[in-house]
């Protein structure tokens, strides 16, 4: 069981390096462990991955911040809102994975694509109104 849980450990990781790189084609840098922000204006846009203990889960959550005021961040959309039928936008993101490389790309794109599709628009659309 020691050696699954390693591998499902290294393929998690994999797939956290990958989509940090797509963050970084977005204009994010990363600023701790699993930690990414981007300025827009008066505005820091953070997303976070939280691991879960079991090493099969990982937790995409986003707030925003006015500048340095890190005291009063907006929180956005969490992840696991999406992972289901019923989700906000009535799309089901499949965010479990293997250690076999198609399972791996397959998870980087619901990655990617939540990101893309629900906290990037969530960003704009909450500096767009903050700004107004």
């Amino acid at each position: 069981m020691s050696e699954r849980d390693t591998a499902m450990r290294a393929a998690r990781d994999e797939i956290l390096r990958r989509v940090g790189a797509w963050l970084g084609s977005k204009d994010f840098v990363r600023v701790g462990a699993g930690h990414f922000t981007r300025t827009r204006g008066d505005f820091v846009c953070h997303v976070g991955f939280q691991k879960l203990t079991s090493g099969r889960a990982v937790r995409v959550m986003c707030h925003i911040t006015r500048g340095d005021d890190a005291a009063n961040p907006i929180s956005g959309p969490r992840s696991d809102a999406y992972e289901r039928p019923n989700s906000p936008n009535n799309r089901k993101y499949h965010f479990g994975w293997s250690t076999r490389e198609t399972d791996i790309a397959r998870c980087v794109e619901a990655y990617c694509g939540y990101l893309d599709e629900v906290v990037l628009a969530w960003f704009n659309q909450q500096t767009t109104r903050t700004e107004a």
